[in-house]
């Protein structure tokens, strides 16, 4: 049986269709992410099962309205009062109400479970990929070289090459928001291979695969976590001065769950601020 389903990826790639699915329960053991830095590495994506068939899992982050970016909830079939609040402004005919959306809409990542060559210590750890790295490996996948592969299998897959390279501007490295842009190049080796020579050394890390959607749903903020942002930014808007403003981090997540009481309070606070630029 394939690592993945060609049909689902070749659905999300052509329609448009977010997956990403759900990850499988594992055992549950602390989560290591790759910071790829500049240069060459070889990487081996692990067969990650998930309820689409697509190999990634997708998140959703609000960026904007607070310091450091945090998930969506809805992403994950959780309640998510910011992402209904957005339904009910992007409905409107008002300039004023669409600026306020702006922020309001999340932006997607995706995340694949990897083998680093040269760093099997960690064993499995965490790629955070963007949607343009994501469409790269897709491309890859459904490439007609490759639609009779099955690119992620532990016994005759591929190991990848990435090539991370700075974005030059006037010879010089660009930055965004004050860090370096990178440039991203990913490219099957010639041969498949197995995941491991080591029977046991690949068993343990299939069997040690994180479950990232568990992982993931930890730091969802509950709803009355949702309102108290979502007052604070609509107040900023109507005295002018702003919001709370883009993230400052790289990876920016707030993975700190967050528990408020919730107050019928704050309910209607968010409705007044609501009721003011509408």
């Amino acid at each position: 049986m394939a690592s993945y389903n060609l049909d689902a990826i070749k659905a999300a790639l052509s329609k448009g269709e977010k997956g990403g699915g759900t990850a499988q329960k594992t055992d549950g053991k602390k989560n290591v992410y790759w910071k790829p830095t500049l240069g060459t590495h070889d990487v081996r994506f692990l067969p990650m099962p998930t309820t689409t068939g697509e190999p990634f899992l997708r998140v959703e982050y609000y960026e904007k309205l607070t310091e450091r970016r945090f998930i969506a909830p809805s992403c994950f079939g959780l309640p998510d009062p910011i992402k209904d609040q957005f339904a009910v402004l992007r409905k409107s005919k008002s300039k004023e109400d669409w600026n306020t959306t702006k922020n309001l809409r999340p932006r997607e990542k995706f995340y694949a479970t990897i083998i680093v060559r040269g760093e099997e210590d960690k064993g499995p750890q965490i790629w955070e990929l963007t949607p343009a790295i994501r469409q790269k490996v897709y491309d890859i996948l459904m490439h007609k070289d490759n639609v009779d592969e099955d690119m992620f299998s532990p016994e005759v897959g591929y190991d990848f090459t990435v090539t991370i390279s700075p974005v030059l501007e006037n010879g010089k490295p660009k930055t965004f928001n004050g860090y370096p842009m990178k440039e991203y190049g990913l490219q099957p080796r010639k041969k498949p291979s197995v995941l491991s020579k080591d029977k046991n050394q690949a068993k343990a890390w299939l069997d040690g695969m994180p479950n990232l959607e568990e992982s993931m749903k930890q730091f969802c903020y509950p709803p009355e976590k949702l309102i108290e942002i979502m007052e604070n930014y609509i107040a900023g808007r109507v005295s002018g001065t702003g919001g709370a403003g883009a993230s400052s981090d790289e990876d920016g997540t707030d993975h700190n769950p967050a528990s408020t009481s919730t107050t019928k309070a704050n309910e209607d606070k968010l409705d007044d601020a609501f009721s003011s630029i509408m």
